[in-house]
Parts: C-alpha cells; structure tokens; sequence
C-alpha cells in the first residue's frame, strides 16, 4: 500500500498546520479594541513566551579591560553583568572627539558567525573579511561615524559565549543553549532580548546620550533582536532590521532555521507582522535582499503589507519603509542612516 493511500506527508502536515493556526493576539482580530490596549495584550503575550520581564532595570555593573583608539572613535571592550550574572561582552564604540551635543545611542546586533566582532569591523579570518566588505556587516563602525555611541555585544551562543564544549568541538555555539533553553523554559531568544535591555539600562545612564535618539539595527539574527527587542523595550525609538522580517509562514516555518529563531507557542499567538505592530507608531525600516533565499523577498512582501495596514491603524503609515537591495542575505547600509535622521530628533 502506497504512503499516499495511507495519509500525507509529514511535509505537506506542517504546512497544513502552519496554514490553519489562526494567531490569537493578531491585529486582524483586535476588532472593536483600542490600538494601545492590543498592543498592551500582545505586549505581554510575548513578554510570558520569552520568559522575561521586560521593564528597565537599575544600571547594571560595567567593567572596560581594554581601549583602541580608531579612525574618528573610539574602541573599547567590556563586560556588563546581566541580572542572571552572567558576564556579557560588548564593545563599546565612542566617537573621537566628543561631540559637544549629546549622542544618540546605536545597539549594533550581529547575527550568526563570530559574534560582536564583525559590527565592529574586525575580521578574524578570510570569510570574515569578505562579510564585512562585500555585505557591509561592520554596521556598528557605521553607527559610530553617524555620531551614536554604539553598543556591539556578543549575544548569548556566540563570541565569548559559547558553551566550552561547542568551542573546543568547533560547532555553532547557539544549537546546545537554544535547546537547554527550551528545556529550562527560558527561549534563547529571551534571555537575549533581556541583556539588550539591560545594556540600554546601562547607556541610558548616562548623562551624554539623547533618549529621543535610541536606534537598533542589526542583520540576519542580528535582525531577529532588533525586531524583538524593540516590540519589547519601548525606549527603542527607531529599528532597522536587516534580512529577517517576513513572515514566520514563508521563513521560519518554511525551510530550515537555527533552533535560536524559535519561540515555543509563538505561531499560534502572533504573525511577524503583528510584533512588528508592537513598534508602531516608531519609525521602522525593513531591509530585505532580492535574492535571500531563508527569507524570501514575496513573504517579505506580504509581511509588509499587513505591517503597513497595522502602521495605518495606528496613524503612523508615513513611519515605515521596505527597503529592497538586489542581492542576497546581507546588511544593506544605503537607506538606514539617512532614515534614522529623517525620522528622529535633531541632535
């Protein structure tokens, strides 16, 4: 007897799941509700699935073990220890001189591969290199030289931290933390979006730093956080995210993805579009490449729609862009500054 004579594939049942899971907090079913009041509901929803609370916190402890000076800033590396004690690295980029006025803040977060290095502009090897000169990965350099006092750290599974394990194995170091993550009921994605905040608590302190101007971009997982952590902390007030934003339909639950861009119960609660409404009315470009093959430009555009109709709800439809390179899966720089001047305060 033929498979097919027995059932479906196991293929064409997730597909089939995917397209019957009706999203409980998604805009379209917000009907009569005022727009703040679901984004509140929403808001918490998603805060519950990634096992976080969510609000600022004091300052955490902030430690610099070493300094660079560069070409029109300055480089320094440190440590911030999280609210769990964990030790996080970041580099810390300074423009040189100072400038008079107060800056705006840029938290620069990289996706998959060496970690804070590559926003930074440094290259540990030959690949490295070619992501930071063919797909302008070195975003963090590029935030600086706006004028931001730019906030690079290593994300949980990658850089510095990754497990010893992974490191001396020469694996993906995100793989064993997402899933020991699950295990704990504590999603990687969380406890990322967590230290982002908790470094922005730490920036925010200051006294040099413009509130009106907080930016986050980043590319590939890089984008992941910089959607997440800003339909999260809403002192964020601009995000860029590079070759992430679609739909889950199309990308996640499409085709094979690092076990770090899963939230357990995410799909039956929320659409991409529909966190990334938790950013509205902020402004909010969406960068997307042509030719990315995990998060296909015709989902990409689909997103965008329904993204826009929320933004139109909110009166804010003027506040969010797509932004299409013709290339691949990359960063693409030429439209991400000049929209975060457009959009914020003047210095």
């Amino acid at each position: 007897m033929s498979k097919s004579s027995l059932g479906i594939s196991i293929d064409t049942l997730y597909r089939r799941l995917v397209a019957e899971t009706r999203q409980s907090h998604a805009h379209g079913r917000r009907k009569g509700e005022p727009f703040r009041a679901w984004q509140r509901r929403l808001r918490e929803k998603l805060l519950e699935l990634l096992a976080i609370a969510g609000k600022p916190r004091p300052a955490p402890p902030v430690r610099f073990v070493e300094e660079a000076r560069c070409d029109g800033y300055v480089r320094r590396r440190g440590y911030m220890a999280a609210a769990d004690e964990l030790a996080v690295p970041f580099y810390l980029l300074e423009p040189d001189p100072t400038p008079a006025e107060k800056m705006g803040v840029c938290l620069a977060a990289h996706g998959h591969g060496p970690g804070k290095v590559l926003p930074v502009g440094i290259a540990p090897d030959e690949h490295a290199r070619k992501l930071i000169d063919e797909g302008e990965r070195d975003y963090g350099v590029q935030a600086v030289r706006q004028g931001y006092l730019t906030i690079c750290p290593d994300w949980r599974g990658f850089g510095e931290l990754m497990l010893a394990e992974d490191v001396n194995a020469g694996r993906s170091g995100c793989w064993q933390l997402a899933m020991r993550g699950m295990q704990l009921g504590r999603p990687l994605l969380g406890q990322r979006v967590s230290d982002a905040m908790q470094l922005l608590d730490w920036a925010l302190a200051r006294n040099d730093v413009d509130r009106r101007r907080v930016v986050m971009t980043g590319n590939s997982g890089g984008g992941t956080m910089t959607l997440f952590a800003s339909a999260v902390d809403r002192r964020i007030t601009a995000a860029a995210p590079s070759c992430y934003f679609c739909t889950f339909a199309d990308s996640i639950m499409a085709m094979w993805h690092c076990p770090c861009n899963f939230v357990p119960g995410i799909q039956a609660v929320a659409e991409m579009a529909d966190l990334g409404g938790l950013i509205a009315p902020r402004p909010m470009l969406i960068i997307a490449g042509t030719k990315d093959t995990i998060f296909p430009i015709d989902g990409v555009r689909a997103g965008f729609a329904a993204l826009r109709r929320i933004y139109a709800a909110a009166a804010a439809a003027d506040n969010v862009e797509l932004y299409e390179g013709a290339g691949g899966h990359r960063y693409y720089a030429a439209r991400v500054w000049d929209f975060f001047r457009e959009k914020l305060p003047a210095d």
